[in-house]
């Protein structure tokens, strides 16, 4: 019994020490041969019976699948090629897809496998690259291996590709071929594609890389775009000092730079720079500027030196804060600044001052007149001041300038100035319509004082003009 234990115990352990036992790897250099192997198995069931026989494990496997009926299984459907669940395409980019697996390092290999890992990564470098499957693999987010792209050409051919399905893989290709490439190259591949050269623009303006993204508008001649980007980026300056001198830079690059920026651009940058210096000389402390944001417009700004300005029957135009010379400085237009003007002086209920504003003398004979001037439509001037609960009184002013009586007669309706619909009635001579109002306003009021005038001066007209008719 002590015999035969120690039989089994030798015959056990020789069985894993044996050479023949070794791993199985098909990457191994070293040809087994299997000939033996092939004659015990071909021996058949005389070397069944002892389990322990050499290579017998290779006989344990008595079913394969070459051997394996599957026809009462899956009946006619396995005489169906994979030709015909799948067509040539699909199969080809099947086949690419399993050619550009991503060599990724397994883990707990042994030195010599990864090796022999690192020698086929290499190798695979030695062939061409395949464009339709690199692309397709882009496209669905996978990552590719772009270094096999070594030629121009082939670069080029790569990034048209991308660009006929779009995407952000185009992103990634201008990456590579920025730094593969020489500046030069690269350029020209930007300039004969204008849609790369769109979506380079883009990231670089996403990704906050502002000069870069300035100086390659400026390169392909696009230098209203640049200018403007340059203006955005002064003005969101925080620090007060660094604003005020990337904004003199602008002007100065720009005023002797000829590249043909449109004038409108250089007057917002003056506008611009000027502003900076008005904040700067002249600090306005009162309540409505601590209420303003850190970067106010030039409205914002108009609108605070209206509420300080003290004198608007003689405005000091030397000083910068000054109504007029700021809003001339700042080329806001007049309409602008009448609209302004009025809003801020209605709102400080200062009436007053609105006849200063929009009664002037002519600048070309300062002797002339003065006269009454609105840069916009006076039926809005007349709808906003009703609106800020202006006097009747101002109403009927600015009313009174208005030229076309039907349409002054509708308006002093609608914002229920009376004396200035008694007068649009006397103007188109509707005494009949004159007493049916003088019956309905209240009895020994003003406006009743004011329409018995106007019906009596009515009256007195008709009365002198028949009069002519009849000496004649």
């Amino acid at each position: 019994m002590i015999l035969m234990e120690s039989q089994f115990d030798n015959t056990d352990e020789n069985y894993w020490n044996r050479s023949s036992r070794a791993a199985f790897s098909f990457d191994d250099e070293d040809d087994i041969d299997l000939g033996d192997v092939g004659a015990r198995i071909s021996s058949g069931p005389a070397n069944q019976n002892d389990k322990w026989d050499n290579n017998a494990i290779f006989n344990d496997d008595t079913i394969s699948e070459a051997s394996f009926d599957n026809s009462a299984a899956l009946g006619t459907l396995n005489h169906l090629s994979i030709k015909a669940i799948l067509s040539d395409e699909a199969l080809k980019l099947v086949l690419q897809e399993q050619s550009l697996d991503d060599h990724v390092m397994p883990k707990g290999v042994t030195p010599e496998e990864e090796l022999k890992l690192m020698r086929r990564q290499i190798q695979s470098t030695l062939y061409s690259p395949n464009l339709e499957a690199t692309a397709q693999k882009l496209q669905h987010g996978k990552v590719a291996p772009l270094e096999l792209f070594k030629s121009l050409l082939e670069k080029q051919q790569l990034l048209d590709t991308l660009l006929a399905n779009g995407g952000d893989a185009v992103i990634g290709v201008l990456l590579f071929l920025k730094r593969t490439l020489n500046t030069n190259q690269f350029h020209s591949i930007l300039q004969q594609r204008p849609k790369a050269l769109e979506h380079y623009l883009s990231y670089l303006n996403q990704s906050g890389d502002i000069s870069l993204y300035i100086e390659m508008l400026q390169r392909f001649g696009r230098h209203q775009e640049a200018a403007l980007r340059q203006f955005q980026a002064a003005l969101a300056c925080t620090d007060v000092v660094t604003r005020k001198q990337q904004l003199k830079r602008l002007v100065d690059a720009y005023a002797t730079a000829g590249v043909g920026i449109i004038p409108l651009y250089e007057q917002v940058f003056h506008a611009a720079l000027k502003l900076q210096l008005v904040k700067e000389k002249e600090t306005i402390t009162s309540g409505l500027s601590q209420q303003l944001s850190d970067q106010p417009t030039p409205i914002e700004l108009l609108y605070v030196c209206c509420a300080q300005n003290k004198n608007w029957k003689e405005q000091d135009m030397l000083k910068l804060t000054s109504p007029q010379r700021f809003a001339a400085d700042q080329e806001i237009s007049s309409a602008q600044y009448e609209w302004t003007a009025l809003n801020e002086r209605a709102h400080a209920q200062a009436y007053g001052d609105l006849e200063c504003i929009f009664v002037r003398a002519p600048t070309w004979h300062s002797l002339k007149s003065k006269k009454f001037h609105i840069s916009f439509d006076l039926a809005l001037a007349v709808q906003r001041l009703f609106e800020l609960q202006a006097p009747s009184t101002v109403l009927q002013l600015f009313l009174s300038k208005m030229n076309n009586s039907t349409e002054k007669l509708a308006l002093a309706q609608r914002v229920k100035c009376v004396k200035a619909v008694i007068d649009a009635m006397v103007s188109m001579k509707q005494q009949q319509e004159l007493q049916q109002l003088k019956e309905t306003l209240p009895d020994r009021s003003e406006e009743q004082f004011y329409c018995e005038n106007a019906l009596k001066s009515l009256q007195s007209k008709r009365w002198t003009t028949d009069n002519i008719k009849l000496k004649l």
